[in-house]
């Protein structure tokens, strides 16, 4: 049976999930509202504007750069974990503040990166071109080092995390790394009602469920090239459940990646729609929605 339907992109997230360094999860806060507007899919030609639903600061990860690194002194401060703070101007400028500490003991390292400048839009993806800033590196309680901002290019959705939360997902353009949540920290933000969607899968006899894949993408986006595609691994009994999500349709995809080795070939386990013998187009499913039976066929 020949794999069809599952794109590169989508098996690289599924089955190696790679450390982001810009961006982390964090909680977010409340006050009640109805449901987001879905993000527009990428359009031809740029805008300078910024949307005016991303203006405001952001941020994630689980601790604030603030106490950690001195910049008056240069001193660094004993901490673990990250922290990313983005701030998006209605001018087009923005400001951006991301540390990343790690280890412990003997043995801590740390990047603090800081820059300011532009920010322009084409669709659902943004670019950052810094006008000042720097990257400074410590590893082990070593010497800092210095290295200089570049421009990037980030994918971008409004959606919600899975409590319902509000959230600014981003991606690096290519989509490598997992994408995560920045919150917002300017004002409450907003929490919507959690509709889901939950199921279960069943596995080719002589085959286990076990470490397989759930991938809910927008239907709009069926090559699930959103940063605010979800992901959720499958119980021992086949069951997946996605606790929040927006109340639009969704495609739901199925993947075991039996040979770990981050692509789809022979003998890794697909759903039946992922392959040339699909019975028709991927039946779209919109939250809430439970009991979604989903089958995994082995790829030839």
């Amino acid at each position: 049976m020949k794999r069809f339907g599952i794109h590169h992109q989508a098996a690289v997230t599924l089955a190696a999930a790679l450390l982001a360094v810009t961006l982390g999860a964090c909680g977010g806060s409340s006050a009640a509202g109805g449901t987001p507007p879905p993000t527009p899919l990428p359009t031809p030609g740029g805008t300078s504007t910024m949307p005016a639903a991303l203006q405001g600061e952001w941020q994630a990860g689980e601790a604030s750069p603030i106490g950690y690194y001195d910049p008056s002194s240069g001193a660094w401060q004993g901490a673990t974990g990250s922290s990313f703070i983005l701030k998006l101007h209605a001018d087009g400028t923005y400001a951006y503040t991301g540390l990343l500490a790690v280890g412990g003991g003997s043995c801590q390292s740390r990047i603090l990166s800081t820059e300011r400048g532009n920010a322009t839009f084409s669709g659902t993806r943004m670019t950052f071109t810094p006008t000042e800033g720097d990257v400074q590196s410590t590893v082990c309680g070593g010497p800092v080092k210095h290295a200089p901002v570049t421009p990037s290019v980030r994918r971008w959705a409004l959606s919600i995390d899975d409590d319902g939360k509000e959230a600014l997902y981003t991606q690096t353009e290519d989509g490598s790394g997992s994408p995560t949540a920045f919150h917002r920290t300017d004002r409450p933000g907003t929490t919507f009602p959690r509709i889901g969607i939950s199921g279960t899968v069943t596995a080719p006899a002589g085959h286990s469920v076990a470490g397989t894949l759930i991938v809910a993408c927008y239907a709009e986006d069926p090559e699930c090239t959103s940063p605010a595609t979800k992901t959720r691994p499958v119980t021992g009994s086949g069951a997946f459940t996605f606790p929040a999500l927006e109340d639009r349709p969704y495609l739901l995809s199925a993947i075991q990646d039996t040979n770990n080795n981050g692509v789809l070939d022979s003998g890794d386990l697909v759903d039946i729609y992922s392959t040339t013998d699909a019975p028709g187009p991927r039946p779209g499913v919109r939250p809430p929605a439970q009991d979604v039976r989903m089958a995994l066929v082995t790829v030839d």
